[in-house]
């Protein structure tokens, strides 16, 4: 039996949960709405201290940890292979996972954090109650999202956002996929980020700007798989949403 505890098809989450629907995997899903701090229930707590979506539990194992839950997956389930054949295309693969957490995906998150927290209203007072059950870095992390970033914080994140881009439009000049010729865990790590940037700086990410990144989200959302994990959201726009991580970069 296999059970996925979930956000919105964004960023973590909804990495896991495309490549799910990409090998046909059947799961138990649970909702947690970390916006109204579910993750940090004594249930949920219980299941992953850090509080901390999403989680995987496979016949009574608990995994954490995006990137390896991508990992396991592909290693245990043969149904599809999403992994390059070449050890370059392995290499390249591990690049791009690296390359999403630690530069894109931090200033997606400063550009999209405001906008979310300034849409809670009266929710924010249930994620500040939850908050006293959240582990300290937690803590820490939403409340540095209700003091809001400067506006400098915001043109820095903006004004990286093209230096970040540049490589992955290069990287879809050579190829349709972002780890060589094939679809792999390159393009499922990097989509639910990638995704949402046409709303946070269209000016930066669309088809003027960026061509042949707007040419892959098109290919990605035209795949059943994600299509499928997109449906699984209960938010009217889910790519819009965000909650604050200790690293900068998680949804959830």
């Amino acid at each position: 039996m296999i059970e996925l505890y979930h956000f919105e098809p964004t960023s973590n989450s909804g990495e896991v949960l495309i490549l799910l629907k990409e090998k046909g995997i059947d799961v138990v899903g649970h909702y947690v709405d970390v916006l109204k701090g579910e993750q940090f229930s004594p249930e949920f707590l219980r299941l992953n201290p850090a509080g901390q979506v999403p989680v995987l539990v496979h016949d009574g194992h608990v995994l954490t940890e995006t990137g390896f839950i991508l990992q396991y997956l592909e290693e245990t389930f043969h149904t599809v292979s999403l992994t390059p054949h070449a050890p370059e295309g392995r290499y390249w693969v591990n690049v791009w996972i690296k390359y999403v957490n630690e530069h894109m995906a931090p200033a997606a998150w400063k550009l999209g954090i405001a906008r979310t927290i300034a849409g809670l209203g009266e929710g924010r007072g249930m994620i500040e109650a939850a908050l006293e059950r959240a582990p300290p870095e937690r803590r820490q992390a939403w409340a540095k999202a209700f003091a809001g970033f400067d506006a400098i914080d915001l043109e820095i994140a903006r004004g990286l956002l093209p230096v970040r881009l540049e490589r992955m439009e290069a990287q879809l000049a050579t190829s349709e996929w972002l780890a060589g010729d094939h679809y792999s865990l390159a393009d499922i790590a990097v989509f639910p980020t990638a995704a949402a940037l046409p709303g946070l700086a269209p000016d930066l990410v669309g088809a003027a700007a960026t061509p042949r990144i707007w040419e892959w989200l098109a290919r990605m959302r035209s795949r059943p798989a994600v299509q499928a994990a997109l449906a699984t959201t209960r938010a009217a726009n889910p790519e819009a949403v965000f909650a604050p991580g200790p690293e900068g970069s998680r949804w959830g």
